[in-house]
């Protein structure tokens, strides 16, 4: 009985503290996209690389930390708003009221030697980003990142809370299906703003996302398991019609 007892507690513990990362973690991205809705999955150690197209290899980037992937609140139909401050990050580790803004920046590290995947053979054509941000330089004037305007159609969002520094690494994630009915019935947003079908795979160690203007990451994951459940949780939401809830 006593063991029993003792397993009963242990699992409870478990239970609360999970509970506890899981709003904590909350609470967090909510400081920085304010439209964060409910928390889908998360895992403590993830990181990301980008594809060099020029040199046809992977290049580490300076994002290691907790991911996150969030159902995110778009039903008030609001296009995408900037703020007018001026930083040097998309996200700034202060408590700021950064609006309803989500970005990512990429920035050359280290690089390294895993392999290419089939995608990347599909997105050569374009090295544009998928960065839609509160209007200001990503990376203090050395990104190249393009911000995305009008109607916010991200219906989820991927976020990795740094531990390198305080800038942490986000893209937003549209299904499918919604880009398709952009490119159909909002002819003039997407010539202004054109947007591609984002995929994604597994392959070599990393989840690789094809981004909605084709650039590819590949998200490097501690937990094997985790890194399964992150590949199929975002193929079923770009496969899938939009959700306003999971159970």
């Amino acid at each position: 009985m006593a063991k029993q007892q003792t397993g009963s507690n242990t699992n409870d513990n478990s239970s609360a503290l999970e509970f506890y990362r899981k709003a904590l973690n909350f609470n967090v991205i909510g400081r920085y996209d304010p439209k964060i809705k409910q928390l889908l999955f998360h895992t403590p150690h993830a990181s990301i690389y980008k594809w060099d197209f020029q040199k046809d290899e992977w290049t580490k980037l300076e994002y290691q930390g907790v991911l996150a992937i969030y159902l995110r609140d778009i039903s008030g139909n609001e296009p995408l708003l900037h703020t007018d401050y001026n930083t040097d990050s998309q996200f700034n580790s202060s408590n700021r009221n950064h609006h309803n803004t989500m970005a990512f920046e990429t920035s050359r590290s280290n690089l390294s030697e895993m392999s290419s995947s089939s995608m990347l053979n599909d997105s050569m054509k374009s090295q544009r980003t998928d960065a839609f941000s509160n209007g200001n330089s990503m990376t203090g004037g050395s990104s190249s990142s393009t911000i995305l305007t009008g109607k916010d159609i991200y219906n989820y969002g991927l976020i990795i809370l740094n531990r390198m520094n305080p800038d942490n690494f986000s893209m937003g994630i549209a299904p499918n299906s919604v880009i398709n009915k952009r490119k159909v019935f909002d002819v003039l947003e997407d010539k202004a703003n054109p947007l591609e079908r984002m995929g994604v795979e597994v392959k070599d160690d990393l989840v690789i996302i094809k981004n909605l203007k084709h650039e590819v990451f590949g998200i490097w994951i501690h937990t094997i398991a985790d890194r399964k459940n992150i590949y199929e949780l975002i193929k079923y939401l770009l496969e899938s019609d939009p959700k306003e809830s999971f159970a």
